[in-house]
């Protein structure tokens, strides 16, 4: 009996024609960019695919990793989405791309050391005052504070999307406490397990050195001198939403995963309780919101936070990143 030749991966796919596919052109047919991909996924065949696809969801509910959406009625942990066919981003576009996100970024630090400062974009009528003032995201607490090294958007977490004719545009900044990078991370682990063949001969730009790269960046901006100050991530706890993703990188970047009770502020000075006594912190990766950071100034009945940490950070004794207040950046009315 002849071989029954696999079924296509792509037989019954029919691109939109009011959306923008990186995959196949208007036309139907595959642009150069994805063409070597589509035809490694396509070697495997439709049967073998939903196998591996099946098996990539199985892979991340066994590792726990997995997100809750708060008041959902389905309750319970899921796993995160993920889609084994790519986005393909050439290299080229991508170049363009990062010079534009890092300009962005570049400028919201700026507009938000105007804002807490002088405030000459708001005095030059460049945007209305009480726009700026009156938002939900403005802190006037931390006017005239300025952070550790003059950052204030440590880490952004910008949501791009493309238009029809497949121009990027950026949906939203994300600059308070964006979330998400640790999916990112283990979407491409993944993704080496159940297509090690097609990830292998993609040649794509590695993103295994985040944890690295964040750690260096926090411990940039310490204003401890070397040895006498450490780096920690404050969590919420494990009913957070995102606990997956801050065990995650306090374990990535080798630094200690803390609750607000394991941390206290001394002389203006934060430290963390360890068997070893009291450890003095300066740099301080929050995934906590402005309002529970500090029950002495903002949500009086917070038991997340850590009394005095306003008074630690306004001293300049411990960076805070993201730095408080960020949210008027990346308020959608501004």
């Amino acid at each position: 009996m002849p071989k029954r030749e696999a079924e296509s991966l792509f037989a019954r796919y029919a691109p939109l024609r009011d959306a923008f596919d990186e995959s196949f052109d208007s036309n139907g047919k595959v642009r150069p960019e994805a063409r070597r991909i589509l035809d490694l996924l396509e070697g495997l065949g439709l049967k073998e695919f939903r196998a591996r696809s099946k098996l990539a969801d199985s892979t991340f509910l066994k590792s726990g990793i997995t997100f809750s959406v708060y008041h959902d009625e389905r309750g319970g942990e899921r796993i995160f989405p993920f889609d084994l066919i790519p986005r393909v981003i050439p290299a080229a576009e991508w170049s363009g791309l990062r010079a534009g996100l890092e300009q962005r970024v570049q400028a919201l630090n700026a507009f938000l050391a105007d804002v807490y400062g002088p405030q000459r974009i708001l005095q030059e009528k460049v945007i209305p005052a009480d726009l700026v003032l009156g938002a939900k995201g403005y802190t006037p607490e931390v006017h005239g504070i300025v952070p550790p090294g003059g950052v204030y958007v440590h880490i952004a977490g910008i949501d791009l999307i493309r238009g029809a004719d497949g121009t990027f545009v950026v949906l939203e900044d994300n600059a308070r406490t964006p979330s998400g990078v640790s999916y990112v991370l283990e979407n491409r682990s993944v993704m080496k397990k159940v297509l090690p063949n097609v990830f292998a001969e993609s040649h794509v730009v590695s993103v295994e050195e985040y944890p690295i790269r964040l750690r260096d960046a926090l411990a940039s901006v310490g204003p401890a001198p070397d040895d006498e100050g450490g780096t920690v991530v404050l969590t919420p706890g494990p009913f957070n939403s995102a606990y997956f993703e801050h065990s995650f990188l306090a374990r990535r970047m080798g630094v200690p995963l803390v609750e607000g009770r394991d941390l206290f502020v001394d002389d203006d000075r934060v430290f963390a309780k360890t068997t070893l006594g009291p450890r003095p912190i300066d740099v301080i990766y929050r995934r906590i919101d402005d309002p529970f950071l500090d029950p002495e100034v903002f949500e009086k009945t917070s038991l997340l936070g850590v009394p005095g940490l306003m008074r630690a950070y306004a001293k300049g004794n411990v960076a805070l990143a993201n730095a408080i207040g960020n949210g008027v950046a990346d308020d959608k009315g501004i």
